[in-house]
């Protein structure tokens, strides 16, 4: 049997947090399904997920839900100049 056709999603929670900090300000605030809308993979939108706890986690950003189990909301707190060099250590799950 032939596995050729299958491939795997190589993603890293340092990328995501990349993004993020390139998104985010200019959002200001967004859903978290806004977010990821645009994802295909569930390991992406997880570690998406990640990504948004290590900015939460060094206080870049905010979280609200106002509901249980309703969408999270992330509101960019941080400096719109922010750049990765800025983040302390970032805690990397490669999946």
């Amino acid at each position: 049997v032939s596995i050729e056709h299958i491939h795997s999603v190589r993603v890293s929670v340092g990328e995501a947090v990349e993004e993020l900090i390139d998104e985010l300000p200019r959002f200001g605030r967004v859903s978290f399904r806004r977010l990821t809308e645009s994802l295909v993979e569930r390991l992406e939108i997880v570690v998406r997920f990640l990504a948004v706890l290590e900015l939460f986690k060094q206080g870049f950003i905010e979280l609200d839900q106002p509901a249980a189990f309703g969408d999270i909301e992330i509101i960019w707190v941080g400096s719109p100049a922010l750049g990765v060099a800025d983040l302390a250590g970032i805690d990397t799950y490669d999946g």
